[in-house]
């Protein structure tokens, strides 16, 4: 007759196999997430002589010339911008972001820009502020 069991000793490590599945999906979410928080969209912004860096966390919102809008660097619609500010401010006070960051490009039609703004005041937020360059060039535009 065999024998099929095995005589020598069975080492007594546990099997860390899962754990190094949660450690390597956590390693990938936070560089895809770092690249994305880092790299932003890049817009031309108006220019202003008193403009300040502004620091903390912001939800930033971008109005392009072609009147498209951008939420944290994600296209949105007005609609859904509507929905999206009121979860927003809905989250509790540690949730939130310290100031809504409203960047505009010069040539973006003032209408769009006027609606974001009334409709981020009738959210709830009093925190909104609207984004500027302070480079100026020569040809009256800005520099990014």
């Amino acid at each position: 007759m065999i024998n099929f069991k095995s005589n020598a000793p069975r080492p007594a490590s546990p099997d860390i196999t899962p754990l190094l599945d949660v450690v390597f999906i956590l390693l990938i979410f936070f560089v895809v997430s770092a690249v994305f928080t880092a790299k932003g969209v890049d817009i031309e912004l108006p220019y202003a002589e008193t403009a300040r860096a502004v620091t903390g966390r912001s939800m930033e919102i971008e109005l392009r010339e072609n009147g498209d809008i951008l939420c944290d660097t994600a296209p949105i619609t007005l609609n859904d911008l509507t929905h999206l500010l009121q979860n927003t401010f809905d989250r509790p006070v540690a949730l939130q972001p310290d100031h809504i960051l409203l960047k505009s490009a010069p040539r973006a039609r003032v209408e769009r820009f006027v609606r974001i703004v009334d409709m981020v005041r009738k959210t709830g937020f009093n925190n909104l502020i609207i984004a500027t360059d302070t480079r100026h060039n020569e040809t009256g535009g800005t520099e990014q």
